[in-house]
């Protein structure tokens, strides 16, 4: 493998991995927001439903390159992706075979669901057990296999509980974006109501998957690098975990005002337009920083903890 050849792998096991994060998260936590949020948003869950149609070959294709990425890291060379001997033994002889197919099988119906001509509410239901399932089956493609006996169990575990966590919060960010946006136009008090009791019903949800996510985050990593968690901060997997953590800290701020600062003055109806927008515009930032999270996350994945 040549040296343009060596650093093309890790770049592909990156960006399919930040596109995949992305795309999953928005599978769960998208269709997610609705079962928790009634109410008639017809032009936000229909914002949604197309969302979740784009988001599932997304996560398809980015999934397979993903998939790709690994086998050619593997195998030391991108040409052997398509070589039949390699794929026999990375499906049959490897930890990731088993893995892989489960996936695949998941990829087929998350396709199979975006592109059949059903009821969007139904879709919509159907894709949250199947986000949940890959969001779940990707533990064993990263570093939260690496444990094992109850040890490893305890990690997966908790990888589990972050990366739905994370998703339920983050996943949620586009339709209520889209459900914050309806409610403009309708009259200032109209739009105070409705945009107060958005994020009440977001916040039910949100607030205990951001101490789900803090607390399993930081169970991550105790596990990833045990006594060395000191000397990690001057390795590249500390610096990147610090990048990480610093974007999860702007995304809390952002949370904390919408929730404890924003919300309240709309409540009491101060500058109810001009806090409508905002909010608005807090969530559209706090969407963008989620981004920049799944990119960090995607990075630290690739990247080995301290010994």
């Amino acid at each position: 493998m040549d040296g343009s050849e060596g650093l093309a792998i890790p770049a592909l096991l990156l960006l399919t991995r930040w596109i995949h994060f992305a795309s999953v998260f928005a599978l769960f936590g998208s269709a997610l927001f609705w079962t928790f949020t009634p109410g008639a948003f017809p032009g936000a869950r229909r914002a949604t439903d197309r969302l979740l149609r784009v988001a599932a070959p997304v996560a398809v294709l980015s999934g397979l390159g993903w998939i790709a990425a690994i086998i050619a890291n593997m195998a030391d060379g991108l040409e052997k992706i398509a070589d039949l001997q390699t794929l026999s033994l990375f499906f049959h002889q490897t930890q990731f075979g088993p893995v892989v197919e489960i996936r695949l099988a998941l990829f087929a119906l998350a396709l199979g669901l975006a592109a059949w001509p059903m009821a969007a509410e139904a879709r919509r239901r159907a894709m949250i057990p199947v986000g949940a399932a890959l969001l779940i089956d990707q533990a064993w493609l990263g570093h939260a296999a690496e444990g094992s006996g109850a040890w490893g169990t305890l990690m997966l575990g908790v990888y589990c509980a972050h990366v739905l966590a994370a998703a339920a919060w983050l996943g949620g960010l586009p339709p209520l974006l889209f459900a914050l946006r309806e409610t403009r136009g309708q009259g200032e008090d109209e739009t105070r109501r409705r945009t107060v009791d958005l994020l009440l019903r977001f916040s039910a949800i949100a607030l205990p998957a951001v101490g789900l996510i803090v607390a399993s985050g930081l169970g991550n990593v105790s596990f990833r690098v045990g006594a060395s968690v000191g000397c990690m901060f001057m390795t590249d997997y500390g610096s990147v975990f610090c990048a990480k953590a610093a974007l999860v800290s702007a995304m809390l701020a952002l949370a904390y005002y919408n929730r404890f600062v924003a919300l309240p003055r709309l409540r009491l109806g101060l500058a109810s337009t001009r806090q409508s927008i905002a909010l608005q515009t807090s969530v559209a930032f706090e969407l963008v920083l989620g981004l920049a999270v799944l990119a960090a996350a995607a990075l630290l994945g690739v990247t080995a903890p301290p010994q």
